[in-house]
């Protein structure tokens, strides 16, 4: 499968996206190579953004979190590959729910609010 990739002898990243075992059963280190290939899915994006943003490349990420979609701050943190998994994931998924869809009323809210805030910006 990943040698439908043009970059497969010569990637080292643990995740591939035509790789469905590396998938299932990998890990990632933040300090470790993510795919190169140009039209990726999102997950791999958020392999980037975590790249840029943790502060600890010593704590690692599965697939099933970088597949979640949910808020990627500064200060996000990995497992600890010293301590059993299952917990730490359990406690992970709980700290990063999954983002959620706004309703249009909840959009209208905000868009009003925000209005506001510029009305008193500008008017200082």
């Amino acid at each position: 499968m990943r040698k439908e990739c043009q970059h497969y002898d010569t990637c080292s990243a643990p995740f591939c996206p035509l790789d469905h075992m590396s998938l299932k059963h990998g890990i990632w280190y933040p300090d470790e190579d993510i795919c190169s290939k140009r039209s990726v899915p999102d997950w791999v994006r958020t392999q980037r953004k975590i790249a840029k943003r943790t502060p600890d490349t010593d704590k690692y990420f599965t697939f099933e979190m970088l597949n979640r979609n949910c808020r990627i701050g500064k200060a996000i943190v990995g497992l600890d590959p010293d301590k059993d998994e299952k917990p730490q994931l359990k406690r992970w998924l709980e700290k990063h729910p999954p983002k959620r869809k706004l309703t249009e009323e909840e959009k209208t809210a905000l868009r009003e609010r925000m209005r506001k805030v510029r009305e008193k910006s500008t008017s200082k």
